[in-house]
């Protein structure tokens, strides 16, 4: 499972040109579901997520994590994650969990993610989106479980 965690001051998902989903403060969450993820490694991403500390505090820059912080989170699904870039010109897609398996697991995270920590929007799955959002920093991490 892989993820891209941006720091932002706003996020808004479109789809067919309406506004899909939308937060203010917080982070963007680019999930990739890959072939073979199991249960343990998306509860020890969503861990991750909420536990490491990536938003300014009282004790200064990355000193709070978003289990302590009044922040959003707006989760996408986004498959390209998992391309495979080093060789050739046209990336592989291989590692990347087939839809359905994709769907489900990405369904059963948000689920999880939310009996964490509640404020949260999401993507649609599978969709052509346009994502707006200003990052601010510029904040970004990647995980890897």
């Amino acid at each position: 499972m892989l993820a891209t965690v941006q720091r932002v001051s706003s996020a808004e998902v479109f789809v067919d040109g309406q506004t899909f989903s939308s937060i203010g403060n917080g982070c963007l969450v680019f999930l990739c579901i890959e072939a073979g993820d199991s249960s343990k490694q998306m509860k020890e991403m969503i861990e991750k997520i909420i536990n490491f500390k990536m938003f300014d505090g009282p004790k200064g820059f990355t000193s709070k994590s978003l289990k302590d912080a009044d922040e959003e989170v707006l989760i996408v699904s986004q498959f390209t994650l998992a391309a495979i870039t080093n060789k050739g010109t046209k990336p592989s897609f291989h590692k990347a969990a087939k839809p359905d398996d994709a769907k489900l697991m990405y369904d059963k995270f948000l689920i999880e993610f939310r009996k964490l920590f509640p404020k949260v929007e999401e993507g649609k799955f599978g969709a052509f989106m346009e994502i707006n959002f200003v990052n601010t920093g510029p904040v970004t991490f990647n995980f890897k479980t």
